[in-house]
């Protein structure tokens, strides 16, 4: 299982390495996922957000991130706590937060993101 989430997140790295960078959205208003590739098992989004760009806020728990382009985000949780977290470009995670959260992005590049989400 580990194995198909690492083939799915190199695929879709490789595919948005490919395809030209843009944003859904002029800043300061909430980017939506874009769907690059899905099947019966995962769903692969990709997401850039400029400066001052957010997401919105949902229950993030188990996806995998690929930061093809890194940098600095503003957390904000459902119960209001906020943190701010700077993320590396190559960097690759696995998300354990239980608590819905929206990500603004506080840093002074646009922040480009490939998720894996299991169904």
């Amino acid at each position: 299982m580990n194995s198909n989430i690492a083939i799915a997140a190199y695929f879709a790295a490789a595919l948005t390495l490919s395809l030209a960078g843009s944003a859904w959205a002029q800043s300061g208003e909430t980017v939506k996922p874009k769907t690059i590739a899905e099947n019966s098992k995962v769903v692969v989004t990709e997401t850039s957000a400029k400066p001052g760009e957010s997401t919105a806020s949902v229950n993030r728990e188990g996806q995998v991130y690929y930061y093809v382009q890194g940098g600095t985000v503003e957390l904000t949780y459902s119960d209001g706590a906020k943190t701010t977290v700077t993320r590396k470009t190559g960097e690759a995670r696995i998300v354990t937060e239980k608590r819905a959260y929206s990500a603004k992005n506080v840093g002074s590049g646009t922040v480009h993101v490939i998720t894996v989400t299991l169904k």
